[in-house]
């Protein structure tokens, strides 16, 4: 089934086909929200969780969803599933986000996590965000609507988020460490540690990424996450991770895994680093390092180009050590000059 055609179907399915939430009976699915950030400080990222209960045969679904214009700005939703994702539509602060699963896919049972959508805190004070309607569509193109009339409250503060940590003193980058953190893509962690010296997993690089800098969204709908470990990636991470996805900045491995979990070395991070500024990697260049021979083929001109732009360094006796793990302390620096290069 091609997407334009999994589209019409959908929409045809979510208007016509509607059953009363009374038919569902004591077997009706709840819902609940899961906040990334009850107390976040302006400009920071605000993630929103749609979770569901009691879940049967869930082949697709329409949300409708109420937020605070005067408070936070809506950046995009991203769905959890395999499948074909219609483009979130926002107006006067209602937005409305679908997604369907595609062939012979089985439905959603039991427990499960829906979709995510994406805010950004614009102004200080107390916000609400509400899940008002949900249409569910089972593999039987039947489809039931519910009104949970659900919120998650949050309150935008003025104040800086904590920038103690007890291991970044003296570090070589400590002043990166704390601008980052205010721009609010990356965290330290409850003990009072950043550990900045700690390697960073796949998915890690890509939420600081994706929360760093505005991704082109594409306005046509595009195929949601299709790993085939899908199940393996963490529920926090999946919003970040499908955006990057959508955007191309990730493809994944040739067996269609995403490998969450798996510690992102120096030759991917310049890959996705130079998607995401948008390079041209048509080009067939030579990065001018002393273990050149051991980068990649795939990541010479990101490498070369990347490093042109003083967006990567080597380290040390004028080698780059493509293999080599990416530190938060590095991650974090990297990112911040790709915003300095993308946004005014």
């Amino acid at each position: 089934m091609n997407r334009k055609l999994a589209l019409i179907i959908l929409a045809i399915v979510l208007v016509l086909t509607t059953l009363p939430a009374t038919a569902l009976g004591a077997n009706a699915p709840s819902f609940s929200l899961a906040l990334t950030n009850a107390l976040p400080s302006l400009n920071q990222d605000v993630r929103i969780t749609i979770n569901g209960k009691q879940l049967t045969d869930l082949y697709g679904y329409e949300l409708q969803v109420q937020y605070d214009t005067t408070r936070l700005r809506f950046k995009s939703a991203s769905a959890h599933w395999t499948g074909l994702t219609v483009p979130a539509s926002d107006k006067n602060g209602f937005i409305t986000f679908a997604h369907t699963k595609l062939g012979k896919s089985a439905g959603e049972n039991g427990a499960a996590s829906i979709a995510t959508l994406s805010f950004e805190a614009i102004a200080a004070g107390p916000a609400i965000v509400k899940l008002t309607r949900v249409k569910l569509v089972d593999s039987k193109v039947e489809a039931v609507t519910l009104t949970p009339n659900l919120q998650a409250k949050l309150n935008v503060s003025l104040s800086h988020p904590n920038l103690s940590f007890s291991d970044i003193a003296g570090h070589w980058s400590e002043a990166d460490i704390k601008r980052a953190i205010v721009l609010g893509f990356v965290n330290g962690y409850a003990d009072g540690t950043f550990r900045p010296n700690q390697s960073v997993t796949r998915a890690e690089f890509t939420a600081m990424l994706s929360r760093a800098i505005p991704l082109p969204l594409p306005s046509e709908g595009e195929v949601a996450l299709n790993f085939t470990d899908l199940d393996q990636i963490p529920v926090w991470a999946k919003p970040y991770i499908a955006e990057a996805a959508a955007t191309g900045i990730i493809t994944g491995y040739d067996d269609h895994t995403f490998r969450s979990k798996l510690l992102i070395n120096r030759a991917e991070m310049s890959v996705m680093i130079a998607r995401a500024a948008a390079f041209d990697l048509t080009l067939n260049l030579t990065p001018d390092y002393r273990d050149e021979s051991q980068i990649p083929q795939w990541a010479k001109t990101a490498v070369a180009l990347s490093s042109e732009k003083a967006l990567l360094n080597g380290r040390g006796n004028q080698t780059f050590a493509p293999l080599g793990h990416t530190t938060r302390a590095e991650a974090l620096t990297v990112i911040l000059k790709l915003q300095g290069l993308l946004l005014p």
